[in-house]
């Protein structure tokens, strides 16, 4: 098995969904399933960002739904699309939804189910004008990296990241996961402010104040830094057992 990486970078305006990533750089999107057959592809995404960049997440996807005129990476018009919010939370949705692309150039994910067939497995992240795809394959990748690359829509461009064994396979399992700039630059303001100290020296809204950002962002991007923290200690120094009744993927945003 081979993984092939890599990037779609958009350019501003030319999706309305990736516009709101790209309009704001504390959202952030992953796959934790993607599915696709030469007619359809269907997945789950988990969103994550503050909650009045959500709200308006929820509205753009509304549009695009309605939308008959909109089209696929590679310009084929989209013939269905439709999707369901399976789980929202003041930080994260997690949406499901189906696609249909009729005539024409298709995107990535039925170019590669057609070349690739079965045994194809697909994960995505999208975080500002980046929509990353890694595709985990038994076969060559070449034919899926020309179709799409030759038919990119004007305002795309593709980078290939890497081709070979994915690092999964090298290593013991476990998910590294890193901070942000943002996330890092608010967890140094809290720490240099005293906000972890006892009594505590400057509150949330303090802080934010100082370093010229919205509460709730600030909070955002604190908390994201805090659960990331949670995540490594146990990591390195517990011998936790997640194998219970609960979701891990929102065990981030457990208080």
């Amino acid at each position: 098995m081979r993984e092939f990486v890599f990037t779609v970078e958009y350019d501003a305006g030319v999706d309305a969904v990736m516009d709101c990533f790209i309009e704001h750089p504390d959202l952030s999107a992953r796959s934790m399933e993607i599915n696709a057959t030469s007619e359809a592809v269907w997945g789950i995404e988990k969103v994550v960002g503050p909650s009045t960049v959500l709200d308006e997440l929820d509205d753009t996807l509304e549009r695009v739904a309605n939308d008959p005129n909109q089209t696929g990476m590679c310009g084929a018009s989209v013939t269905e699309f439709e999707y369901t919010i399976l789980s929202s939370n003041a930080e994260s949705r997690k949406i499901h939804w189906l696609r249909r692309e009729g005539d024409g150039p298709r995107s990535i994910p039925l170019v590669a189910a057609k070349h690739i067939g079965e045994g194809l497995i697909m994960r995505t992240e999208r975080r500002g004008d980046q929509y990353r795809w890694r595709l985990l394959i038994d076969g060559p990748a070449t034919e899926v990296h020309e179709a799409v690359r030759e038919n990119l829509r004007e305002g795309l461009s593709l980078t290939v990241e890497r081709l070979g064994t994915p690092p999964c396979l090298l290593e013991d399992g476990r998910v590294q996961q890193t901070l942000t700039p943002e996330q890092k630059a608010a967890l140094e303001a809290a720490i240099e402010r005293g906000y972890y100290e006892e009594p505590r020296q400057q509150s949330v809204t303090e802080i934010a104040n100082d370093v010229g950002v919205s509460r709730s962002t600030f909070q955002y991007r604190l908390n994201r830094a805090e659960a990331w923290l949670a995540r490594q200690f146990a990591a390195d120094s517990l011998d936790a057992n997640l194998d219970v009744n609960l979701d891990p993927e929102d065990i981030e945003f457990i208080q």
